[in-house]
């Protein structure tokens, strides 16, 4: 059953937070390093756990799985960082 409640923005960052403050190092790397096209394997875990937390809705699933990758997007990514010329 789809939840009759649709999750607004703040909602989703709260839970996002709330995932990302559970998860260790590796796995928040690991999925930084995915590339946007890998991101329906990580669907079934989100599923799950929206359907235990929040009620059975695929789209809210699919909305904080995407946030949470374009989080880890910004602050977990490997970057190479080139040494100052200017020293």
């Amino acid at each position: 059953m789809v939840n009759p409640n649709p999750i607004d923005d703040l909602d989703i960052d709260r839970i996002v937070a709330v995932i990302l403050s559970g998860m260790s190092l590796k796995e928040k790397a690991l999925i930084a390093r995915m590339d946007e096209k890998s991101l329906p394997y990580l669907q079934y875990a989100f599923d799950v756990y929206i359907s235990r937390n929040i009620g059975d809705d695929p789209e809210t699933g699919q909305a904080i799985m995407k946030r949470v990758w374009q989080t880890l997007q910004e602050t977990h990514r490997i970057r190479i960082v080139r040494e100052s010329a200017a020293r």
